[in-house]
């Protein structure tokens, strides 16, 4: 990397292609720029990219102080709330994330087994058999009502169906077109009904009345037994004995269905893609899954079990990564990887990238699972959910939801790809997700 300047880096032109074909446009930046490229967007600090292992893991093992994440992910706080963990840093980042690191322990995944598998049974019997239809769109109807259950905790009573309706009408404004243009501020004016920042505005406002009601009527009731995560945080306390306010845990929720329903959701349609794409991989792990189930339904004792199943989950993870890269924004000028970078820029190891390497991943284009079986990855070489002090607070939950819900769709059905499909990625809200919501084709019950 150069130590005068930055790293030279693409056009303003060619970088809309980041939006339109992101992983065409990093192989091209790769292929012409090497480890180290810049990307400018107007009106933003500019993005140093990087690839090179050394200078992720001293990103991920630096002074939070002086890298902050929450700053540079502070443009996907429109939707989200400002007093989200997402968006902190330093000590106040550190303080809220041990409170939610218990809600998202491995031990507590068990309890939400039986809801997640019922999410994906009730989705898979509604799909038409020997017609086309898009598969993205079902896995996201399995993440939401996963979220509303698990981590919401509301069931299917009057508020229950209420905040359904209104996440539902909420996120499909996030996941918009407009929803991207809304993560610049000054896309954020409210004039009205009709606008799209004013239709966010009320939307959130009628949710948040939901939401506020429950909060109270949970602490009057008590909270013994509820083992979703809201319920959670309402009985978390900070060291001085003070509880999480209403408008933290607030921020917490949204930012746990907006962003922990998609990015799971696109992981998921990715996995499809691979699976259909790869008819031996799809057998070997129809088999596992065969061979653990024996005929019972599947429950939290038998997700451990999944070994294959969890290692074609993270082979899609390392080829086609839901969010491509991460930022930390530079409070003050480092030496990163041996090159200089000043204050204020944005560095953003690419997750797409650093997955692609071919020293780390021999043949690195290959579809091959067998790669988690063998060995266990360097998490400054792996990383799907981030790293170091801010990797994703909800990856234990994700990946054991995947699992549960991948093996499902092999025990109960068989689907086969459409002809002359070839899957792109395309944006949903913060995700990258196959084009036109991934096109399959059900054939019927799945057999062993």
């Amino acid at each position: 990397m150069p130590h005068s300047a930055l790293p030279a880096g693409p056009g303003l032109i060619a970088t809309f292609d980041f939006v339109r074909n992101p992983f065409r446009f990093l192989d091209a930046c790769a292929r012409r720029y090497g480890d180290w490229f810049t990307v400018r967007v107007p009106g933003v600090s500019p993005f140093v990219f990087t690839s090179d292992p050394a200078a992720v893991r001293e990103v991920f093992l630096g002074d939070p102080d002086a890298l902050h994440a929450g700053e540079a992910n502070r443009p996907l706080g429109a939707f989200m709330g400002e007093r989200s963990s997402l968006f902190l840093d330093g000590a106040e980042h550190l303080r809220q994330r041990r409170l939610l690191l218990p809600a998202f322990h491995g031990e507590r995944m068990a309890s939400h087994a039986d809801a997640m598998r019922t999410a994906a049974d009730n989705a898979i019997a509604s799909w038409p058999t020997g017609r086309q239809f898009a598969i993205h769109p079902q896995m996201r109807a399995i993440t939401f009502e996963t979220i509303i259950r698990t981590v919401f905790g509301f069931a299917d009573d009057e508020s229950g169906t209420e905040l359904r309706a209104l996440m539902k009408k909420l996120f499909a404004l996030y996941s918009s077109r407009l929803g991207t243009l809304l993560s610049l501020p000054a896309m954020r004016i409210d004039a009205g009904p009709w606008s799209p920042w004013g239709r966010a505005v009320r939307l959130t406002r009628q949710i948040d009345s939901i939401l506020y009601a429950e909060f109270a009527r949970r602490r009057k009731e008590g909270l013994e037994g509820r083992a979703d995560v809201l319920s959670m945080l309402l009985a978390a306390r900070y060291e001085d004995g003070q509880p999480l306010p209403d408008n933290v845990i607030r921020d917490e929720m949204y930012t746990l269905m907006l962003a922990g329903h998609e990015t799971t959701a696109a992981t998921m349609a990715w996995i499809i893609n691979r699976l259909l794409t790869n008819p031996d991989v799809m057998e070997r792990a129809r088999a596992e899954v065969f061979s653990i189930l024996r005929d019972q339904q599947l429950d939290s004792s038998h997700v451990g079990k999944l070994k294959y199943v969890e290692a074609v989950i993270n082979e899609t993870m390392r080829l086609d990564p839901v969010i491509p890269n991460f930022g930390r924004t530079l409070k003050r000028p480092l030496k990163i990887a041996g090159g200089d970078l000043p204050a204020g820029v944005t560095i953003a190891p690419c997750i797409y990238l650093v997955h692609r390497r071919p020293e780390l991943w021999p043949n690195p284009n290959q579809f091959n699972p067998n790669r988690f079986l063998e060995s266990r990855p360097s998490p400054y070489t792996f990383l799907p959910f981030g790293g170091g002090a801010r990797r994703c607070l909800g990856a234990a939950f994700a990946t054991y939801q995947m699992k549960i819900v991948i093996a499902e769709i092999l025990s109960r059905v068989e689907l086969k790809p459409v002809d002359g499909y070839v899957a792109r990625a395309t944006r949903r809200g913060i995700a990258f997700a196959p084009s036109e919501g991934l096109p399959v084709i059900a054939t019927g019950a799945a057999v062993s």
